[in-house]
């Protein structure tokens, strides 16, 4: 295998030069970085990127931490963040929480030693304090540790209103509104999605019924069992306010048992994946827009990275997506 210094002996220039070209890092005259370039192309020179990183005391690594992939926002979350982050030089380590006691403590240890270069954390199962006693380069999506850890999330109040909106004209008089025990907790900001749907739904005479779902299920087994319980157990709501894959689970238990969509039950999801407009009827959606949150994330960890003081984060529009639940 080839090093630098066949390339710069080939070349005819000083290792130095050769390092500056292939790199980067530097100045080198136009015609000397071709001569270079050529003689890289012909000895199939590959450069060790990992020594490179070590020499900059940095591993080119970003650890994801998120609950589980088997939900279909962090399944979607994870791709772009990936496809970001490789965008901007780097490669992507992934934990997900759900599945290992110690994870994200494993996860802050390797930031501690180098081996990733920051954290973008969407768990919401951990100790605060065991990220605020970090001083490396973490992003927090969703959960705010206050601190010095910068967050990004979607305007979960706009989202509540903007579902509120439709039921209202939909003339819902009993909405169930269900989401996970951690955002009812305070652990992460969608519970206030939630919130805002029951004071602005109260606000105009509709009464708003509440359920929530444990924290460390996520399979779509669960949420169909959950939305079997809460159909038996409120059989005359008219209107449901949940994530994509409860929505669906919804959507299905109630055709299944007879309902007529919408006229019977209205059905709003928040989140918006690519999979509740797959669904027939298509499920509308309150939409979180991952793309310009990965952006976000992204854009904040790699400015810190490079050593910008940024502890401010994020709030990022959601968009309704009409479709024929509701």
């Amino acid at each position: 295998m080839a090093s630098i210094k066949d390339v710069a002996n080939l070349a005819g220039v000083g290792l130095g030069t050769a390092s500056r070209a292939l790199s980067g890092n530097g100045y080198v005259a136009p015609e000397t970085k071709r001569k270079i370039e050529a003689a890289a192309r012909k000895l199939a020179y590959t450069p060790n990127v990992l020594a490179q990183n070590l020499l900059k005391n940095r591993s080119g690594i970003i650890g994801i931490l998120v609950p589980a992939l088997d939900h279909c926002f962090y399944s979607r979350l994870v791709q772009q963040l990936e496809s970001d982050l490789y965008q901007k030089g780097y490669k992507t380590m992934l934990c997900c929480t759900v599945s290992g006691e110690h994870g994200e403590q494993d996860y802050l240890d390797m930031l501690e030693n180098n081996l990733v270069d920051g954290i973008i954390t969407a768990t919401h199962s951990f100790n605060d304090q065991a990220y605020l006693r970090s001083n490396r380069v973490i992003v927090s999506f969703d959960r705010d540790f206050g601190g010095h850890i910068p967050m990004v999330r979607s305007d979960h109040r706009e989202a509540g209103r903007t579902a509120a909106e439709h039921f209202i004209k939909r003339g819902c008089r009993k909405v169930l509104s269900i989401y996970g025990e951690d955002a009812r907790e305070g652990h992460i900001s969608v519970g206030m999605a939630h919130e805002e749907l029951k004071s602005c739904l109260e606000a105009s005479g509709i009464r708003v019924l509440e359920e929530y779902t444990s924290q460390d299920r996520f399979h779509m087994g669960y949420y169909i069992e959950r939305a079997g319980e809460c159909l038996e157990k409120y059989g005359d709501i008219d209107g449901v306010f949940a994530s994509d894959p409860l929505a669906e689970a919804f959507l299905w238990e109630s055709q299944r048992r007879g309902k007529r969509i919408p006229e019977e039950l209205k059905i709003i999801s928040y989140d918006g994946t690519e999979e509740t407009g797959n669904t027939s009827p298509r499920i509308s959606a309150v939409v979180q827009q991952i793309d310009k949150i990965s952006g976000c994330l992204t854009d904040i960890l790699t400015r810190r990275i490079r050593g910008e003081e940024i502890i401010d984060g994020k709030i990022t529009e959601i968009v309704w997506r009409q479709g024929e639940t509701c």
